[in-house]
């Protein structure tokens, strides 16, 4: 399996450590051109061949994988004369590693399958640190057989893999999954920042969490800001979190079913971009309520002597 052409679009944070993990593991591996050179003239340095374009790309390999911000971006890298379609042969199979948008990924596969493809919705969970370990968990949608066919690829930079159904289910579940984590950021940081401006000891009361049920992974990553402004628990951008909530509050929309607390959080990531925070990691969701509501929810360094 380790003599098969692997092609890589989406050299961000997640994707150059998926793709650097696809490379150590021995796959011969193809990238595309990008504004942000460091990752590709880092994966060519090992041996990856750089294309100019997704069409040429895809030429040049049989699996596609992609790892980009959204649908929006996925689209764009699938249409065109140079894009991921115009290069794509019968039997080829096209994996999207991206958090898209659930009510789209049906006509994406049907654009692949018009073509001879193979589509799998395959988005991932955890964090670049994860990425670079080789343990993000790959949330699967599509035909069993496909899956079966490149699930050595994709354990290359996966702890788990799972199967949650048809096409479109991966990116279901990954967006469910995602108003969970991102719910329960939301509730820390208005917490938080009630606590700060009623006078509360905050790392005492964090500590408090940490033994009760105001624990969760999503607190494990993010607390670490208030106490010691470290943000490199969740190095994912608040403009992503709101893209990933539209998703969600759409997706209750189509089902139907209740988005009550979905919407409530889906504005408040709204907020932090509109107020020019989008590019910053979730972490700074403290900011963005403190600066809403008056208060510094930050442990003061001199505290921490």
């Amino acid at each position: 399996m380790t003599t098969i052409n692997v092609g890589f679009i989406g050299l961000g944070l997640m994707g150059h450590a998926m793709a650097s993990n696809i490379q150590n593991k021995g796959f011969s591996l193809g990238v595309m051109a990008h504004r942000n050179r460091q990752p590709v003239e880092d994966l060519v340095s090992k041996g990856a061949r750089e294309y100019a374009n997704a069409a040429e790309l895809t030429q040049a390999v049989e699996v596609v994988l992609l790892c980009l911000p959204g649908t929006a971006e996925v689209s764009r890298a699938l249409a065109g004369g140079q894009g991921v379609l115009a290069g794509l042969r019968p039997g080829q199979i096209v994996v999207d590693c991206s958090t898209g948008d659930p009510n789209c990924t049906a006509h994406v596969a049907a654009q692949v399958a018009a073509r001879g493809g193979h589509y799998l919705d395959a988005p991932v969970n955890r964090t670049p640190k994860d990425a670079q370990a080789g343990r993000l968990n790959v949330l699967a949608g599509g035909d069993s057989a496909v899956l079966d066919k490149v699930r050595p690829l994709l354990a290359c930079f996966s702890e788990t893999i799972h199967h949650l159904g048809s096409v479109g289910s991966g990116h279901k579940a990954k967006v469910i999954h995602n108003f969970i984590a991102q719910g329960n950021a939301t509730i820390l940081a208005e917490a938080f920042c009630t606590a700060a401006k009623n006078g509360i000891d905050l790392a005492a009361f964090a500590e408090i969490c940490t033994m009760s049920g105001g624990y969760s992974r999503t607190f494990e990553r993010i607390i670490p800001y208030v106490l010691r402004g470290d943000d490199s628990g969740q190095q994912f951008a608040l403009a992503n979190c709101e893209k990933d909530m539209r998703y969600y509050t759409d997706l209750t929309k189509s089902t139907p079913t209740t988005g009550i607390v979905a919407d409530a959080v889906y504005q408040t990531f709204m907020l932090a971009k509109a107020l020019g925070h989008g590019d910053k990691y979730v972490p700074r969701l403290f900011d963005v309520l403190g600066e809403i509501n008056g208060v510094r929810v930050r442990v003061e360094q001199e505290e921490q002597a």
